[in-house]
Parts: C-alpha cells; structure tokens; sequence
C-alpha cells in the first residue's frame, strides 16, 4: 500500500516541477501524508514548497493542531497559519460545515495570490470522493454538481483522488508519522461524518458494486455539465467581483438551462440548497425589477438589461467631501476630475438617496427613462453643491466634471 501511494503521487507530481506549492495542511492523516511525501521529494522536482494551516476554532484544544503543524514544519518549509473563528461566528448562513469550506477555501487563495505560489494541492482522496457523492446527495444539489471533486479547478489541485485511505495510513505506518486526530471527525451531528461512519459502511456489507456506480454516474455528470457550459456560456460574464447575466439571453434559456447557469455562478459563492434553488427561480419568473437577499450577504437584482449577483456592500451609501483645490477624487473604484471653477469649490460626492430631483425633476424617472439598471443607478456618482444636486452620472454632460471607472458594469 505505502508503495502504491509512492507510485500515484510520484506519477502526479511529474507534472508540478520547477513549480511553487501551497499545500492545505490540517494535521490530518491525508493532509500529513502529502506535506510529507512534497517535502521528500521537494529537491528530486525542484519544487518550492509552502503549507497553510487554517485555524477553524471549532474546537477549544483546535491551538494543539496549529501548534503541530508547526512544529511539524518549522525549519524544512514556510508555514501560514490563518484564523477563521471570528470569521466563522459572524457566518453561519449556510451552516457550519459549508462556512467553514467557504472561508476556508478563500484564505487559502489570498495566501496564494498574497506569495505568488502556482497551485494550491488540497489532500482529499478518493475516499473524500465517495463521500462527497451522498453528502451531495444529502443536501439536495443539482444532477450537475454530481461530479464529485474535481481533480482541478482554478489554483487548486488535488493530487490524491486516486488514493485511499488505506494507502495513506499505510505510508504513515510505513514511516512511523502520526497525524493528529480531530475528535469532532467522530461527531455524527456533521453530514459527512455521519455518512462516513454509518451510511458507507452499511453499503459495504452489501458489496462494494455501489462504488463503481458512484464513480459512473460522477462521470456522467461531469460529461452533462461540459455540455451545459457550451449552451450557456456566453450568458454570463465576470464584471469585477459583480456577476452579470445579460436579461434578453438568460430568458431565452430553457428551464434546466436556466437551473445550470444558474448553479455553476452561484455555487462558488455558497452552498445552494434546492429550497433557495426554487426561490431564486420563481423570484426570476416575474420580471419587473426587483432585488432578492442571498446567503452571505449576496443578493440577486433583476433590472431592465441585466441580472446581477453582488455583494450588498456594492449598493451602501457613501458621501465624500471634495475640499477646495482639489481637482480628483476616487471613490469605489472611480476616479472623478473636476476642472476650472469645480477645482475651487467644496462639494459632495455620493450615490443616490430617496427623492433626490434633478433639474426639477425625480431622479428615480429620469434614470428610468433612460433604461438604466438597479445597480447603475444605486452606484451612479452624484455631484452636489450647497444641498443641490448639479451633477449625476449618466445624465450630465460637461467638461468640468468627468469620471473614469476602473470596471464599468453593464
């Protein structure tokens, strides 16, 4: 078994030399195992090897696994350690397990990005990859999230789906390496643990016929959801942080298209269970503009040209001064230049409020009439003078005032 598990990863990492790697080290058996193996053989592929160790908190002794993994790499590797507890206790909208994936797996890209690392390697097996089918299966997702875990997505890799357990705890065994054992593992109350110590083992006794089954139909979506992608595509584009569906093409979608495109952007976000799933459905049916509020502070806006998933921190008031003699100010990623007489005046600079007028008229109809989306108008710059407003995006014309957006939305 412990040569087996040399042959696999040895077969794997061929593919990763002369690369930098962050591996996602818990304490754990499987996570262990990898950093172990990475650091045995960082030299022989020349990789530059680093670990971040995230700090859940869960646990009152959870120190005692920070402490280990680094004692474990101090000296040989660089070690990260990040703490998600307060994190954690401020975002339990999806549940602990799927928050605590989650952050867990964003931290993990702001260390990548943060040191200029390649890929980040997780450690689940294929044991995870069994598992992770009836946790699936258990939360009511979609057919086409029934891929299990992808091998690659983005920056993260996971070397070890073909691994078992076994084979991991006979590398161990092999070099006398003990992991730390995380008690709450035992604690049935979470999904997975509670799938992997009754459910699975129940199966077994029947056979083991149901693993292949598993691994067919996880082909099978992942085969379905290829073929999605390409009739759904170009729908949808990344703005910034903002995902925007164009109106006209996402209408034009059949019902199981919709329910795709909308699964593969909102499920990066958090986990989307079939009762949000029918909500967010039935709120997109009826077309008039309108904002629905998501897990994790996300929300979901249907307007005239667009559908958006944002964070509602995108839509908050804000109010700046301009003092005299300056002639630029950023705010939100926009820069706003003032020229001549505006260079020597005191004005504010803000989003819109309820019945602010312009040129006599409401703004709410003016930005209406010129087919403008919720989001542009809650973010639209306005300019004021003494409590009046003479300037707004979108609207005004004028070489005294212009803006530059580093990302221009729809």
């Amino acid at each position: 078994m412990s040569l087996l598990f040399k042959q696999i990863l040895l077969q794997e990492i061929n593919n990763f030399t002369n690369k930098k790697i962050l591996v996602a080290l818990s304490g754990g058996k499987d996570s262990l195992a990898l950093v172990d193996f990475l650091i045995k053989h960082m030299k022989q592929f020349n990789i530059t090897l680093g670990a971040c160790h995230i700090n859940h908190g869960i646990r009152d002794d959870s120190y005692k696994d920070e402490s280990f993994c680094l004692e474990f790499c101090q000296d040989i590797i660089p070690i990260y350690i990040v703490n998600i507890k307060d994190k954690l206790d401020n975002d339990l909208s999806n549940g602990i397990e799927a928050s605590a994936r989650q952050h867990r797996y964003e931290e993990l890209y702001n260390i990548y990005i943060k040191y200029n690392y390649d890929y980040v390697f997780t450690a689940h097996t294929y044991s995870d990859q069994i598992e992770s089918f009836f946790v699936d299966l258990y939360t009511g997702v979609s057919i086409f999230t029934l891929g299990g875990i992808q091998c690659k997505r983005d920056c993260f890799y996971r070397p070890m789906l073909n691994i078992t357990t076994e084979m991991v705890e006979s590398y161990l065994s092999y070099y006398n390496i003990t992991p730390i054992f995380d008690k709450t593992n035992n604690d049935i109350k979470y999904t997975r643990n509670n799938i992997r110590k009754n459910l699975i083992p129940a199966l077994y006794q029947c056979g083991d016929s149901f693993v292949n089954s598993i691994i067919r139909l996880q082909k099978e979506s992942t085969a379905l959801k290829e073929y999605f992608y390409k009739k759904v595509h170009n729908v949808f584009t990344y703005d910034d942080d903002i995902i925007v569906l164009n109106r006209n093409k996402y209408f034009s979608l059949d019902i199981i298209e919709k329910e795709f495109l909308l699964g593969i952007v909102l499920s990066p976000l958090f986990r989307v269970s079939k009762k949000l799933f029918a909500e967010i459905l039935k709120f997109l049916d009826n077309k008039e503009s309108k904002r629905l509020d998501l897990p994790r502070r996300y929300m979901i806006e249907q307007s005239i040209n667009n559908l958006r998933i944002f964070k509602k921190e995108k839509i908050a008031l804000f109010s700046i001064e301009k003092n005299i003699g300056m002639d630029k100010i950023l705010i939100n990623g926009v820069v706003i230049h003032f020229k001549d007489k505006y260079i020597n005046k005191s004005l504010i600079i803000r989003n819109r409020r309820e019945g602010d007028r312009f040129n006599g008229k409401k703004l709410k109809d003016l930005f209406i009439n010129k087919k403008l989306d919720l989001f542009n108008r809650d973010t639209a710059i306005i300019v004021e003078d003494n409590n009046k407003i003479i300037w707004v995006e979108y609207l005004s014309n004028s070489n005294f005032i212009t803006i530059k957006r580093e990302s221009k939305n729809g």
